[in-house]
């Protein structure tokens, strides 16, 4: 059985999260069990880019606070790891530590804050796409890994949580070239769970204290939930906190492709702590972009399920042209035109939304057609 820790934390108060995690490492059998005096320890939180901790769209700084101060407790060297969206260089890194609070932490425990722009090339032989990949350096150089997710939800892939925030391991814009050669869902969700394999965080936290709901991952908006959800297994870390928001987790590709792959099995879980009924919201706004059966082999439902798949939509009132979206973009179908004005070539686009989750603007949406709305009513509320 692979157990599942919840517990709550009413805010983000230092002394509060520092107890929740304290009891959920009293219940993982002691951080001691864990950690051993010496190890370089690798904290990976979610600073998908420069956002505010309010705007629930990065793991909270109080969060990766508590847990350096448990690591550093325990006897082990904290290094706080991201690969954010966009080119993975320095500035941009100390602007998303800036931004996100993370570099407060930093400055308040000594936690060390990583800018070794290096790469490690990793053999994987348990994936199904990705027998070998390079993962940052410190994270390939760490004794162990600590995933410090954020609950929220991914206009892509439908939801992101523990097995999603390891995507971070992959330096900057070669997260583009991913998207670009897994371009589906089910391909993509494979990747994610190869790299999650290959990593091997020992620990596997959500930040579900305040979750985002709707246009997750980057422009979705706050929703509390008041509990971190914690275990030594992503997949059943995910599973839990897919239960609290009341999303059933075949609905999330990650998911039902780990169980198709017997890595995931639902009735291996125990819970521990707090009832899930008792955090679950009476309602949470998740996005329902995509068919089950994408990649058929049949033509004619390809060409319907291109014709009515979702597409990003530039929100020109909003635009600042700031060109993120064509910096980030796998296929470039973001471009200029020659008055500088982002424009999107609908032939070259995926969908893959990475233009939408990397707006700092929130300056592009997702049009769907009616029926294609109709259809995704029905799959979501049968």
């Amino acid at each position: 059985m692979m157990d599942v820790i919840i517990n709550t934390s009413e805010n983000y108060r230092l002394d509060r999260v520092e107890s929740c995690l304290e009891k959920i490492f009293d219940d993982m059998g002691g951080i001691e069990k864990i950690i051993k005096p010496g190890m370089r320890v690798a904290i990976k939180p979610n600073l998908l880019m420069a956002k505010k901790p309010e705007d629930a769209a990065t793991t909270h700084p109080s969060v990766v606070h508590a847990v350096v101060k448990l690591v550093q407790k325990a006897g082990g060297i904290a290094v706080i790891v991201e690969s954010p969206g966009g080119p993975y260089n320095i500035p941009l890194l100390k602007m998303v530590y800036s931004k996100t609070g993370i570099e407060q932490v930093a400055d308040e425990t000594g936690a060390e804050l990583n800018y070794d722009l290096r790469v490690e090339k990793l053999n994987n032989p348990d994936a199904e796409y990705l027998k070998s990949l390079k993962i940052l350096k410190p994270l390939y150089d760490a004794d162990l890994i600590i995933n410090v997710a954020k609950l929220k939800t991914h206009r892509f892939m439908v939801y992101s949580g523990a097995v999603k925030n390891m995507f971070g391991s992959i330096a900057g814009l070669e997260k583009t070239d991913y998207h670009l050669r897994m371009s589906d869902q089910e391909s993509f969700a494979n990747c994610l769970i190869d790299i999650y394999l290959a990593t091997k965080p020992r620990v596997n936290i959500i930040d579900g204290i305040i979750a985002m709901e709707g246009d997750g991952p980057s422009a979705g908006v706050p929703k509390y939930i008041g509990c971190i959800f914690a275990s030594r297994d992503a997949f059943a870390c995910d599973y839990a906190a897919l239960n609290a928001i009341g999303v059933d987790y075949r609905k999330v590709p990650v998911m039902r492709i780990a169980e198709k792959r017997g890595i995931f099995n639902k009735d291996n879980i125990n819970f521990l702590g707090v009832d899930l009924e008792i955090i679950k919201p009476d309602s949470f706004d998740v996005p329902a972009l995509h068919d089950k059966k994408t990649g058929s082999r049949f033509a004619a439902i390809r060409f319907i399920r291109n014709k009515f798949r979702p597409q990003p939509e530039i929100l020109h009132d909003k635009c600042v042209r700031c060109g993120k979206c064509v910096e980030v973009c796998p296929p470039k179908a973001a471009t200029r035109d020659k008055d500088k004005q982002i424009v999107i070539d609908y032939k070259k686009c995926i969908s893959c939304f990475c233009c939408h989750e990397f707006c700092p603007e929130k300056a592009i949406k997702i049009k769907r057609n009616t029926l294609r709305r109709f259809l995704e009513y029905r799959r979501f509320n049968s």
